[in-house]
C-alpha cells in the first residue's frame, strides 16, 4: 500500500515528532509525507516528503492545489494528525483513498474527524465521545533513547511547550514547601508569565525555566534527573512521560492521557487542580526514591515500545484496506 501522513504545522513539536518516528520505523508499506515546507527539513532526511505552503481550512487555492497533489501520489491511504488536516481532507476527500485521523490531544471538537474511516487515539481519553469506529495506539518512548548509567539526582524536571494547558503555572505555585530544584524545559508564549509566578513566589532560587532543546541535549537533562512531574490540564498521551520511564526516571503526573494507565493512584493527582497537585508533589518529590517503580519501568518498556506500536498500526491499516 501507499500511504501519505499529512501534517501543516508551523513548528516541529509533539505531532511532528511522532510522525517522523512512524516514517522512519515503519517499513511495511510505502509512506510519504505532505507537510509544510516550512518545518520539512526537520523530518528525517530519509522520508520521501512533498512540500506544501500552508494554508488555511477554508482556503480554496489551498485545497485545490492539495486535491491535484494527492491525485497525482494516488495514494492507498491519507493518514492526518491533528483537527486542521483532519478538517481539509475530510472536506476534498474522493472515494479513491481511506482516510485515517489521528487525535494528539483531548479535544472539545471531535465531530471533525468524523468523517475519517478510522480514527485513532494516543490514549482512550483522547476518543472519548466519538461514536465512529476507532482505535487506541498509544505514544511511544523515542527509539533511539539509551538506558542512563550513574544518574546524579540533581533536579525534578518538567517538559514541554510553555502553555496553560501544560499545567506549569499549577507546578511552579505548589513547588513553594519544596526543598528540591525544579527545571523546566520548553519553549512558547507562557514564559513571561511563568517567569513572573516564579518571582512573585519567591523561588528564584529552585526553580529555572530553559528554552527547548534538542532531543540529543535534552538526554543530558534526563541524566540528572531525580523525577519528571507531569502537571498537563490535559493531554493526549505524554511522550516525555514514557522517555523517562524508560530511561528508570520516577514520574509523578497529573490524571491526563493515559498516564492512568501507568501509575498507581498514589503518584497521580487531580487535573487542574493545584491543591491536589502540591499535596502529592510534597508528600513525593523529596522522597520519591523510596517508592519503587521498577515494575512500571519494565512495564513501559515492553508494551510501549516503538516496535509494538508499528504493528497495531499495521494491523489496523491492513484492516482498513480489506474493507474495501
Amino acid at each position: 500500500m501507499k500511504i501519505v501522513h499529512f501534517v501543516l504545522s508551523d513548528s516541529f513539536a509533539g505531532i511532528e515528532q511522532h510522525v517522523d518516528e512512524v516514517l522512519t520505523n515503519f517499513s511495511s508499506h510505502k509512506l510519504i509525507l505532505i507537510c509544510n515546507e516550512s518545518i520539512a527539513s526537520y523530518f528525517d532526511k530519509s522520508i520521501n516528503i512533498y512540500k506544501v505552503k500552508n494554508f488555511g481550512r477554508r482556503s480554496f487555492f489551498g485545497k485545490y492545489k492539495l486535491k491535484k497533489l494527492i491525485k497525482d501520489i494516488d495514494p492507498d491511504i491519507i493518514h492526518t494528525h491533528g483537527s486542521k488536516t483532519s478538517s481539509i481532507i475530510s472536506s476534498i476527500k474522493t472515494k479513491n483513498y481511506k482516510h485515517v485521523a489521528t487525535i494528539h490531544g483531548v479535544k472539545k471538537n471531535k465531530k471533525i474527524y468524523e468523517k475519517a474511516d478510522l480514527i485513532i487515539g494516543v490514549s482512550d481519553k483522547a476518543l472519548e465521545g466519538i461514536n465512529h469506529e476507532t482505535i487506541c495506539i498509544n505514544n511511544w518512548w523515542h527509539p533511539k533513547l539509551k538506558k542512563i548509567q550513574n544518574k546524579k539526582n540533581k533536579y525534578a524536571l518538567a517538559v514541554g511547550r510553555l502553555e496553560k494547558v501544560k499545567g506549569f503555572d499549577l507546578l511552579i505555585a505548589s513547588w513553594k514547601n519544596i526543598d528540591a530544584n525544579l527545571v523546566i524545559i520548553g519553549s512558547g508564549k507562557e514564559r513571561n508569565k511563568l517567569n513572573e509566578l516564579i518571582e512573585q513566589n519567591n523561588l528564584s532560587e529552585k526553580v529555572k525555566i530553559i528554552d527547548a532543546v534538542k532531543k540529543e541535549e535534552l538526554l543530558n537533562y534526563y541524566q540528572d534527573a531525580s523525577v519528571l512531574i507531569i502537571s498537563s490540564r490535559d493531554e493526549g498521551g505524554p511522550r516525555v512521560a514514557l522517555e523517562a520511564l524508560y530511561l528508570e526516571i520516577p514520574v509523578i503526573s497529573t490524571d491526563v492521557g493515559h498516564m492512568s494507565q501507568i501509575l498507581p493512584k498514589e503518584l497521580l493527582a487531580e487535573k487542574n487542580n493545584q491543591s491536589a497537585l502540591q499535596d502529592m508533589l510534597e508528600k513525593y518529590v523529596d522522597n520519591i526514591h523510596l517508592y519503587n517503580q521498577k515494575a512500571i519501568f519494565n512495564f513501559v518498556e515492553t508494551e510501549f515500545s516503538i516496535e509494538e506500536k508499528m504493528q497495531e498500526l499495521n494491523d489496523a491499516y491492513s484492516l482498513l484496506a480489506s474493507k474495501s
